[in-house]
């Protein structure tokens, strides 16, 4: 009893007990008042709730084991009312809490599994992640798991103390620290954790360039840190230009992706800079370019030399890029069939009716999908104009509850088979959730 008597937090804290005793009136009340800040979170309440329920169970022991309330109490409490209590506590860094928590028996984490219990590492993580030390060190020194993204998600956070800490005393890393302190900017991470032996990967380089961390691109290089193609792609991906001019003046090989995802997302200067530096494009600089309506792009792409292809075409009546369209059949940018069906099953129907007008082929697969998507205005320009079509365009419209276009379709001499009354009963069966 007096080894009981003498545990840190027997009872929650009597702030906290206060203002959750209060109404909704009451706590705004309080909290106009030049008082204490009351951070009452769902680990506050859920412990609590938890106190509550043992009180009113009738097997309330003053003398008894707090470790034991949580298992009496089994029947009345739920899975998730304690699932992530701990790491609840430990992402909001109440350290009173996760203590109180462990004291009345609540596990480091439950599983929803058979209501069973399991061991894992979320309130390391947790605690990691917010740079709250002390729940970290407390939950590792009372048998808390840890494994490798207690230390990503230090270095995710910036959290150099919990990265030290966690490194010092054992915790396993793995090339995932480095990557995600790259990613996240927090250059003190990486420097520590490749100082201390963390292994790292091409990928640390790809992320530094893709967020525009030069600092940590120049130090994961510097330091022998690989790096592949994927850098420059990214670092002309996301306009990154500072990145991908280090990158390419220390060596980093690319390939015709940096200037596809530099015209897919309208970075021009990176663009022409990878261009007039022998970066190899393809055909994908100008679909990318006109899928993603970047005509300043798909301009100087072409007069540059940049071939293009029939997706070009129909990645800009997919997308709904008109402009596009118009230059590039300007301009003599082949298109096929794509263009229409991407058009009908879009329902851009200005597109569709471009197309057509200025000779472009459709089959089949324009009926088919307007018919999928529901564009009844697209499917009936596409019949009135003799496109052809097949029972496909019934078994489409069927499928996805399209029931105008599956009428529109059967009354104008769509053929179907076997396989659009089966999707019509699966809809009605779907419909009804039987």
């Amino acid at each position: 009893m007096a080894a009981n008597n003498e545990r840190l937090y027997a009872v929650p804290d009597l702030l906290k007990s206060a203002y959750y005793a209060c109404n909704k009136i009451q706590r705004k009340k309080y909290d106009e008042l030049r008082a204490p800040d009351v951070d009452l979170q769902i680990c506050c309440e859920s412990l609590f709730q938890i106190v509550k329920l043992n009180t009113e169970s009738g097997g309330f022991d003053s003398l008894g084991d707090r470790r034991s309330m949580v298992g009496k109490l089994q029947s009345e409490v739920h899975g998730d009312l304690i699932r992530n209590l701990c790491g609840d506590a430990a992402y909001y860094g109440h350290i009173d809490c996760l203590i109180f928590a462990r004291e009345i028996g609540v596990p480091w984490n439950v599983s929803s599994e058979e209501n069973s219990y399991r061991w894992d590492p979320l309130a390391c993580e947790a605690a990691a992640s917010g740079g709250h030390l002390d729940c970290l060190m407390y939950a590792h020194a009372n048998g808390c798991p840890w494994g490798t993204s207690t230390c990503s998600e230090a270095a995710d956070h910036g959290q150099l103390h919990c990265l030290m800490y966690s490194h010092e005393n054992e915790c396993p890393w793995n090339e995932y620290t480095c990557f995600y302190a790259a990613i996240s900017g927090h250059l003190d991470c990486l420097m520590y954790a490749h100082a201390n032996g963390c292994p790292w990967h091409e990928e640390t380089c790809c992320v530094a360039a893709q967020n525009g961390y030069l600092d940590c691109l120049t130090y994961a290089h510097e330091n022998g840190c690989p790096w592949d193609e994927e850098t420059c792609d990214m670092a002309a991906g996301h306009g990154r230009m500072e990145c991908l001019k280090y990158a390419r003046e220390n060596g980093c090989p690319w390939d015709e992706y940096t200037c596809s995802s530099a015209a897919r997302y309208g970075h021009m200067e990176c663009l022409k800079y990878a261009r007039e530096n022998g970066c190899p494009w393809d055909e994908n600089t100008c679909s990318s370019a006109a899928g993603h309506g970047h005509m300043e792009c798909l301009k100087y792409a072409r007069e540059n030399g940049c071939p293009w292809d029939e997706n070009t075409c129909s990645n800009a009546a997919r997308y709904g890029h008109m402009e596009c369209l118009k230059y590039a059949r300007e301009n003599g940018c082949p298109w096929d069939e794509n263009t229409c069906s991407n058009a009908a099953g879009h329902g851009h129907i200005e597109f569709l009716k471009y197309a057509r007008e200025n000779g472009c082929p459709w089959d089949e697969n324009t009926c088919f999908m307007a018919a999928k998507y529901g564009h009844m205005e697209c499917l009936k320009y596409a019949r009135e104009n003799g496109c052809p079509w097949d029972e496909n365009t019934c078994f489409m419209a069927a499928k996805y509850g399209h029931m105008e276009c599956l009428k529109y379709a059967r009354e104008n001499g769509c053929p179907y088979g076997r396989k659009t009354f089966e999707a019509v009963v699966l809809y009605c069966l779907s419909y009804l959730k039987i």
